[in-house]
């Protein structure tokens, strides 16, 4: 008896249990590389939900990214890569910025699941 019991349990526990949905949030990295003010890609895009990193590279002069609504700020050395990690909650046009100049070098578009 007890064993059918259990048996019964945990058919209904996966009968039951909610599968992970296939639009659900996602882990994603993205390359920006900044050279002469300009960010390559320009527009950036995640779904709301998703983890972002950003992996940020300029090759001529330091600069301060700074990305607006999220208030995240990172300095970027020439030839040294700095990672910007952010949950993205926030959906919208994002604009991705140099904190220093104020000039919007792209955007970070998230957009509702």
């Amino acid at each position: 008896m007890v064993v059918l019991v259990l048996i019964l349990l945990g058919t209904l526990f996966f009968v039951l249990h909610p599968m992970p949905d296939a639009g659900s949030s996602r882990e994603r990295t993205i390359d920006l590389a900044i050279q002469d003010g300009t960010m390559t890609p320009d527009e950036v895009e995640a779904g709301e939900g998703d983890r972002v990193t950003l992996k940020v590279t300029t090759s001529d002069a330091p600069t301060e990214v700074h990305i607006l609504g999220y208030d995240l700020e990172k300095d970027v050395a020439p030839g040294e890569p700095a990672t910007i990690s952010l949950e993205a909650d926030l959906t919208g046009r994002l604009e991705i910025e140099d904190h220093e100049t104020d000039k919007v070098l792209g955007v970070l578009l998230v957009q509702r699941r």
